[in-house]
């Protein structure tokens, strides 16, 4: 083989020349031309062993003119990465980096290669590792002129093969391109059965090798190569058939082909081909006669073409089969000593640990075996293969005699959870986390058991387990407390109250607080200090305990700062904000959430700079200035640094603000994202909010939609202890209640709102009581009292802001007016609430609004304004865009109504998106429906 000009090796084909396959080679021929375009892929082809897919593939890429690199998976103990680094030799010098900046180099070699086709033989035997890293190739591919391309056994896909797991990926990305090679037909087989026996064969041999080969290409090869050597061929009327009329028997088998084709070979010989078929389908020659007691490598076995050279001087059976063929030969007594001859003579060169330990395993040495795999599962760790080393983890585990260097084993555990959880298997890390627990807490070992402990909650909070989280937090910091490090125990206590203020379970994250702070001062940790006391008065502003509490979050503040800790000092600037905006001091909240970001920035704290970002734009929806607030909002789900508590507190207020503004579909999609990640990581106050939202887009929806919803944020309300953020979810689940008549649930909602009234005092609280108790006494039927209390609710919010929520009691006021017989009155408030709905982009509100009004038999246009009036008659649709769903909705493409109403197509297609938005649908049908509902297209006659 010979080597182009970057070193990789050209193929050439070990076999006879392809015969059939006209269509796979027609695809991948398809996927070449792509690549040449810079639109490259991967192409994975699957078939069972001996079935030519190598064949096919190496045929293909030599006909493209690209330069071809190889590598292939290695069974038994192959290091990570192999089949990559083998076709990038390079790759193998990137072993110190962190695995984003692996994954960038191994994207980046590929890139480099261009243009250039990659063939990864045999993927069923690849590491994990090199699966992993094919996923995050593959979106690479597409803007490389670069084709990859992939084979593997079919007959060897296990149901949790891992092989599997990547096509799972692949086709999740929609980059799964596979090609299936299946055996050959009658034809093709008796054109390849030609091809090795040198002549025309009969109709009655092909039928006897096509039933006896199944159109296994390899198979009617060796069959055929048989036939030759054993002379059992005669020329006949039809071509070459069998020498004798009577059957004469045949191999029954690939393997029993394989050894017909190889009778004769001399003792030495088969005695090379045994040590190497134990060593391995690719081998060291050197290193096989050594073992076999042989003074050199024969010459016989490559002139049989029973195994091949490569340019490394290695040598590699013509294929596994035959390898499998000649290993099988090897008494079953004989194998274990082989395979320690074998493993004792990698040690001494210094082969990779995983190959050792798999020889040491078959050679029935378990303890050597176990010291390999262990050194190994280290080996793939330090290249992020986190699936290798779990499973060579395992293997030592299932080799480790019981009872024996307990220390050593739980330590193992202990790798192994660590393992596992990067792989993302955290299941797995859990169940060896525990039984790591169980070993330390037997031993006595307080400080080693804090360790697994903290590593076992992390994986538990990861799987939304928070309560075994919190008691695995829990017993960390007694066994810390217990080991002499109560550092270490408080930080435990911390991270647990942390979840818990999140939780919205405020007594019982102080009492863990109160514990924690003697610790963090008997440990003689200031940056512990300053968190507890951040944290602590949080918890007590959230609690409404109002100036005492702001205090004591300024106290951790100066703490951090004092010994500069910005880490800390970030954190706790966060809860000052926060603290700020519980005790309703909102113009406060927003300057220090402002300062706290760009002190965050300042100091590279990005994480703690989102979140700070995220919980200013549930301040910023509260005060009106919704257009920043959905800006920020981007600004945080746009930043990878995000956490997911940033996240969910984003897309809910993004998503409440556009289903206020009656953006249905894109508000749906945030909001469920929202309640998803808040109910998985127990953030009460995101639950609330996504809950509203949806609420809203419900009662959008249909009428009296949403109540069901409302019903569900009072009852999480009753499982926290919640005291600010519930209240705009409540005062709108009040109304919604009471419109659709659920009078009992009006007065459950009274009542919450009461007991958050009574503390925090707030007049925020005071007010949506107030108006929870107007929607009362209008279910009893005492306007008088209900126009009273909407007009306390709205005076009680002049200091606070919260346009949306003051315009909503102003449109209850108006009702309650109405019922009261005071109609001035009730014009008054719903002119109010429609200009405050304008300003805000609050469509539904500000159509409702108009509404109401216009049943008072008020002319909308001159109280509300010409496009008021307008959008009441068009369903929130402008004139212009009445026109266009007219036609929409007689099946007019864009382009057609842009003719029709000398339009630009471009302006048509805006047109088309306002609509949709407006009436919230998500195709054109749908708005045709809509609109059709609404008295704006007259359906046709029949209709």
């Amino acid at each position: 083989m010979g080597l182009d000009r970057r070193g990789s090796v050209r193929l050439q084909l070990l076999t006879t020349a392809l015969v059939g396959r006209e269509q796979e080679r027609s695809q991948l021929a398809a996927a070449v031309a792509q690549a040449r375009d810079g639109r490259g892929s991967l192409v994975l082809l699957a078939g069972e062993a001996g079935v030519g897919k190598t064949v096919l593939a190496r045929c293909a890429l030599q006909e493209s003119g690209l330069a071809v690199l190889q590598g292939a998976g290695l069974q038994g103990g192959a290091p990570a990465y192999w089949p990559l680094t083998t076709a990038l030799p390079d790759l193998a010098a990137a072993s110190g980096a962190d695995r984003a900046a692996l994954c960038e180099i191994v994207v980046s070699a590929f890139a480099a290669a261009a243009p250039a086709a990659v063939f990864l033989d045999d993927l069923q035997w690849a590491d994990e590792g090199t699966l992993d890293m094919l996923a995050v190739l593959a979106p690479a591919l597409e803007t490389q002129a670069l084709h990859v391309v992939g084979a593997y056994r079919s007959d060897e896909m296990s149901r949790g093969h891992p092989l599997r797991r990547l096509r799972s990926e692949l086709r999740r990305q929609g980059r799964l391109h596979e090609l299936t090679v299946e055996p050959l037909g009658d034809v093709d087989t008796g054109a390849l059965l030609r091809s090795v026996v040198g002549g025309d064969v009969a109709p009655t041999l092909v039928r006897t090798v096509v039933g006896r080969t199944g159109g296994l290409p390899f198979f009617v090869e060796e069959l055929g190569a048989v036939l030759v050597a054993e002379d059992r061929l005669r020329p006949g009327p039809g071509g070459l058939e069998l020498s004798s009329s009577e059957e004469l028997p045949l191999p029954e088998h690939v393997r029993d082909a394989v050894l017909l084709r190889a009778a004769g070979l001399d003792d030495d010989a088969r005695a090379a081909l045994s040590v190497a078929a134990a060593v391995g389908q690719s081998f060291d020659p050197e290193l096989a006669t050594a073992i076999a007691g042989l003074a050199e490598w024969p010459d016989e076995p490559a002139r049989r073409g029973i195994v091949t050279e490569d340019a490394r001087g290695r040598l590699a059976f013509r294929h596994d089969l035959v390898r499998e063929a000649f290993y099988g030969e090897i008494g079953w007594a004989k194998r274990p000593a082989l395979h320690r001859a074998i493993a004792a003579a990698l040690e001494t060169e210094a082969a990779p640990a995983s190959a050792i330990a798999e020889h040491w395993a078959r050679g029935r040495e378990p303890d050597r075996a176990r010291r390999s795999y262990l050194a190994a599962a280290e080996a793939f760790r330090d290249v992020h293969a986190y699936r290798d080393g779990s499973r060579a983890i395992r293997r030592a585990l299932e080799l480790w005699p019981e009872g024996a260097q307990e220390p050593a084993r739980l330590d193992a555990l202990g790798h192994l959870g660590r393992c596992t959880e990067l792989a993302g298997d955290l299941g797995g890390a859990v169940l060896a986390w525990r039984e790591a627990a169980e070993g330390h807490r037997r031993s006595g070992a307080d400080v080693l058991l804090g360790d697994v402990l903290r590593s076992l909650a992390g994986a538990l909070e990861l799987q939304g387990r928070w309560e075994d989280a919190l008691a695995a937090r829990e017993q960390a910091a007694c066994a810390f407390a217990a080991g002499g490090l109560p550092g270490d125990a408080a930080g435990e206590r911390l991270a647990a109250a942390t979840h818990l203020r999140s939780a919205a379970s405020f007594r019982a994250a102080l009492a863990l607080l109160e514990t924690a702070t003697a610790e963090a001062i008997a440990a003689q940790r200031p940056d512990l200090e300053a968190r507890i006391l951040g944290l602590e008065g949080n918890v007590r502003a959230r609690m409404g305990e109002g100036a005492p509490a702001i205090e004591l979050v300024r106290r951790g503040l100066t703490h951090a700062l004092d010994h500069n800790l910005s880490g800390a000092a970030a954190e706790v600037y966060q809860r000052l904000a926060d603290s700020l905006e519980h005790v309703g001091d909102y113009r406060g909240a927003r300057e220090t959430y402002d300062e706290a970001f760009g002190f965050c920035a300042a100091n590279e704290l990005e994480p703690t700079a989102q979140l700070c970002l995220a919980c200013l734009s549930v301040v910023l929806r509260h005060a009106g200035d919704w257009d920043r607030s959905a800006a920020v909002c981007r600004q945080v789900l746009d930043s990878p640094r995000a956490t997911l508590h940033a996240r969910a507190a984003a897309s809910g207020t993004l998503g409440l603000i556009l289903a206020l503004r009656g953006q249905r579909g894109p508000a749906r999609a945030l909001l469920l994202e929202s309640a998803t990640v808040s109910r998985r990581i127990e953030l009460a106050a995101m639950e609330l909010f996504s809950g509203w939202g949806l609420a809203v887009l419900e009662q959008a929806r249909a009428p009296g939609g949403g109540a069901e919803r409302c019903r569900a944020i009072l009852d999480r309300w009753t499982e926290t202890e919640e005291r600010h953020y519930a209240i705009s979810p409540l005062r709108w689940s009040a109304t919604a209640l009471a419109e659709a008549q659920e009078d009992g649930s009006v007065r459950a909602c009274a009542a919450a709102l009461a007991q958050i009234a009574a503390d925090t005092g707030q007049d925020e609280a005071m007010s949506a009581l107030a108006h929870t108790l107007g929607e009362v006494a209008l279910l009893d039927g005492e306007p008088a009292e209900a126009a009273t209390q909407f007009e306390r609710a709205a005076s009680l919010l002049a200091d606070v802001g919260a346009p949306f929520e003051r315009a909503e009691t102003q449109r209850r006021a108006a009702a309650a007016f109405v019922a009261a017989g005071q109609c001035t009155e009730a014009v008054e408030r719903l002119v109010a609430a429609h200009r405050a709905a304008r300003k805000l982009g609050a469509r539904p509100l500000a159509a409702k609004l108009a509404a109401d009004l216009a049943a008072l038999g008020e002319p909308v246009e001159r109280r509300l304004g010409r496009l008021a009036a307008a959008q009441l008659a068009n369903g929130g649709l402008t004139r212009r865009e009445v026109e266009v769903v007219r036609l929409v909705a007689v099946g007019q493409t864009n382009r057609e109504i842009a003719r029709e109403l000398f339009l630009s197509p471009r302006t048509v297609d805006t047109h088309v998106q306002n609509i949709r938005t407006k009436l919230g649908c998500r195709s054109r049908a749908d708005a045709a429906r809509r609109a059709t509902e609404l008295g704006l297209v007259v359906p046709p006659p029949g209709a």
